[in-house]
């Protein structure tokens, strides 16, 4: 049963806000009540038509206000999804909750088996049902909710598929359970591991020999990444390694950058149109997110097309901005292109004027396509 509510915080930024909603949630595994903070991407109750991936948000105390800065900042930029956000105050449960016991079912036993099926029985569901979630999840911690997430990674039976362990406090065996883990798993699994190198010395140490372990990790399915800061604490750590974990898991959601397109678009040997409509078929796949494809993305492709000189490609380029963009001049650029490059300059030069009445996107024009037009007719007299 849920007893709301406390107070609502209203974050302005223009015409648009966050609301961070304070919450009391009555747990019958837990038998307690158990306060919540939730933050809702901007203009959430205008967007009945979107769903948006949650973030649990263990050591909510002192997580929760770093995790969701870093949310709403990242998702402002378009690098990640919007998403919802519960972090769980454990300021006087911490103990109980995270000293597992392990059984041969990689669940807590004892008071921590209680939290477990509080957070995957009654907490995720519940959002899920009033809230607009899709089926991605994240859990982040540190230091004993870091090692604590893992138990949701061991068990077959739970939702989440995304993991910020920062400095984890790892409990007995736990390096070797997620190996094997990893080894076995057959569905995308998303999971940011970090240390410093000025951490404690056991942590730092076992989070770089799991690392180590995981070099020669054969499993597609499982997106690994770690990442040992220098010169932190373990205190300072949480607040410049978050966004680093977030940006890690939704890599595929953003905008081709300088180091996407360098380190794989650029050395594909298969169709770049094809590459771009699957990076959004995984967007939607992993994250539940059904995402526009970008003018930004569209570009990169042209690029590639440019440096290899795979003209080709123009053709199908321009049947998806058609498709894509259909009221713009996108798809008559890209087929305008296709001509030009391929010899034909006359139909290029028909293509670009026949543009004029459509719209114009970002970084074209009608005017430079007119332009183009003009300089091939110059060439043709």
């Amino acid at each position: 049963m849920l007893k709301i509510k406390i107070v609502i915080l209203l974050f302005f930024i223009n015409i648009s806000f966050s609301q961070t909603i304070y919450e009391s949630f009555e747990s019958k595994f837990l038998n307690d009540t158990r306060e919540l903070k939730i933050q809702l991407p901007r203009n959430y109750d205008d967007k009945l038509d979107k769903d948006y991936p949650l973030i649990v948000v263990l050591d909510g105390d002192y997580m929760f206000e770093a995790v969701s800065g870093s949310v709403d900042y990242l998702s402002y930029w378009g690098n990640i999804p919007e998403s919802i956000i519960v972090g769980i105050n454990q300021i006087d449960s911490r103990f109980d909750d995270c000293s597992v016991l392990d059984n041969i079912d990689f669940i807590p036993i004892s008071s921590s088996a209680n939290f477990f099926d509080f957070i995957s029985q009654e907490l995720i569901p519940f959002f899920d049902k009033n809230y607009r979630t899709t089926k991605f999840k994240i859990a982040v911690g540190h230091e004993a909710t870091a090692n604590y997430i893992n138990y949701f990674l061991l068990n077959n039976k739970t939702s989440i598929s995304g993991f910020i362990a920062i400095s984890p406090k790892f409990s007995y065996n736990m390096e070797n359970y997620i190996i094997k883990r990893f080894d076995k798993i057959k569905s995308n699994i998303f999971y940011y591991l970090v240390s410093s190198n000025t951490d404690f010395k056991s942590i730092d140490e076992r989070t770089k020999m799991l690392s180590e372990n995981l070099l020669n990790l054969n499993n597609d399915l499982v997106s690994f990444k770690y990442k040992q800061h220098e010169n932190l604490t373990h205190y300072n750590l949480p607040i410049h390694s978050i966004s680093e974990g977030f940006e890690h898991i939704f890599a595929t959601y953003s905008a081709i950058n300088s180091i996407e397109y360098n380190s794989v678009l650029s050395k594909i040997q298969t169709s770049p149109v094809k590459y771009l409509i699957n990076k959004y078929e995984n967007i939607a796949n992993y994250y539940g997110v059904n995402k526009e494809i970008l003018i930004n993305d569209f570009r990169a492709v042209e690029k590639y097309i440019e440096d290899s000189e795979q003209f080709k490609f123009y053709k199908d380029l321009s049947k998806l901005a058609i498709d894509k963009y259909p009221k713009t001049i996108l798809g008559s650029y890209f087929m305008g292109l296709y001509h030009e490059r391929n010899g034909d300059i006359r139909k290029a030069m028909h293509i670009y004027r026949s543009a004029y009445t459509l719209e114009d996107v970002e970084g074209i024009t009608k005017d430079e396509l007119l332009e183009r037009a003009d300089l091939i007719n110059q060439d043709l007299q």
